[in-house]
């Protein structure tokens, strides 16, 4: 009796392992687009990208390359939460400031409470592990939305469409900007000249964080399905043409993306890591890569003392800078005559490192546009002078993997 009751206990630990293996052993497309940048990128994944690998499983990726190119389908609220990509109407969020809080939420709404870094007055100030419990603090009914906001954040708590868990990890006081040459926002990013890089010079950085909320990368055999025009975006995606401001930050994108390239420019908008990466290898014409980025946000929109600087030894380059869709998406390009920059920047009083910042510098602007407000800025007229600009953390660079950075 006693050697059946050991069998049996041993035969359902089996069993229970077998299960647990089996669960934990499908694959996840995160895992595989990790393994694609090994295979291809010389140094680490930079943190900021790590944050955007998919939470997709492979069936779900399999399952969803199919529906895609259906003229009946298009994401929902579940499929935008599974894919972990930005599909809500509303982003009043990015233009007001979120102080000091809210600014990453967790993959999962029950450990999510513990994101608060400093007291937030007449709101919610602890969540408990369930939310159905916990929503007591809210002076009036918040519909169809996450119940997460006690009295107000400004302009902030009507981002949310029903399903709050697995979305909008990350807001930003920034608002929304492109990244192309003739689209930059001025008021958003500073351009100057590269007679600033002296040592003990003081700057004032740009506001480093991301300017978008939070997006991870789609699976690639779902993101080469996506035709980056307005009829085709806003099938799939009808909830972010509800509102002027996605639709219009949308459109945007489209235009800069189907925009003519300027003389000596090769571009792509990159629907997934790895189209940027084989991007950035065919353009280069290299089998390797370094990706070169700002080493975090430290510093950000502070008046910094340069401490030294120098210049990355690539004759050619690809900057990658993330625009807006409604997942995660880079507009790339390789402009003639263009230099990259590391500087390292310590704090004016005590000389202590903040930051380690990259500079991209357009040495020819012959090929830009006249009106482009960055002349007015600088004072000077195309072809005349270079512009320099910083990068963000999700911002990227990329050189060859024989480069000295």
């Amino acid at each position: 009796m006693a050697t059946s009751y050991w069998f049996m206990f041993f035969l359902l630990s089996v069993l229970s392992l077998f299960a647990s293996s089996t669960c934990n052993s499908i694959p996840y497309v995160g895992s595989n687009q990790l393994k694609f940048w090994k295979e291809n990128v010389v140094n680490e994944m930079p943190q900021a990208l790590v944050s955007k690998l998919s939470p997709m499983n492979m069936i779900d990726s399999k399952y969803y390359t199919s529906l895609v190119s259906k003229k009946s389908f298009s994401f929902n609220a579940q499929s935008c939460l599974l894919a972990d990509i930005f599909c809500t109407s509303e982003t009043n969020a990015q233009t007001s400031k979120i102080p000091e809080q809210a600014k990453v939420y967790a993959s999962k709404l029950p450990n999510q409470a513990k994101v608060y870094p400093s007291k937030i007055p007449d709101q919610a100030k602890v969540y408990a592990s369930k939310l159905p419990n916990q929503a007591k603090v809210y002076p009036s009914k918040i519909p169809d939305q996450a119940k997460v906001y006690a009295s107000k954040l400004p302009n902030q708590a009507k981002v949310y469409p029903t399903n709050l868990p697995d979305q909008a990890k990350v807001y930003a006081s920034k608002t929304y900007a492109t990244s192309h040459s003739n689209s930059h926002h001025l008021g958003e990013v500073s351009f100057f000249r590269v007679s600033i890089f002296k040592p003990g010079n003081t700057i004032h950085l740009d506001n480093l964080v991301n300017p978008f909320p939070h997006r991870s990368f789609l699976p690639s055999q779902i993101a080469s399905k996506i035709s980056i025009n307005s009829n085709h975006l806003q099938h799939l995606f009808p909830q972010t043409f509800t509102s002027p401001f996605t639709k219009d930050t949308t459109k945007t994108t489209i235009l800069n993306c189907n925009a003519p390239t300027l003389k000596g420019e090769v571009k792509t908008c990159a629907k997934s890591l790895e189209e940027m990466i084989e991007f950035s290898k065919t353009t280069l014409k290299q089998n390797h890569l370094i990706s070169l980025t700002t080493d975090s946000i430290q510093g950000s929109r502070q008046k910094l003392k340069i401490e030294k600087f120098h210049k990355i030894n690539s004759q050619k380059s690809v900057s990658c800078h993330e625009i807006f869709l409604p997942f995660a998406t880079y507009f790339c390009h390789l402009l003639s005559s263009t230099n990259i920059y590391a500087v390292e920047l310590v704090d004016l009083n005590t000389n202590v490192h903040v930051n380690t910042a990259m500079v991209v510098c357009h040495m020819d602007t012959s090929s830009w546009p006249a009106d482009h407000p960055v002349f007015k800025k600088l004072n000077f007229s195309p072809g005349k002078g270079e512009v320099c600009h910083w990068m963000s953390q999700t911002d990227l660079v990329w050189v060859g993997g024989d480069a000295h950075a």
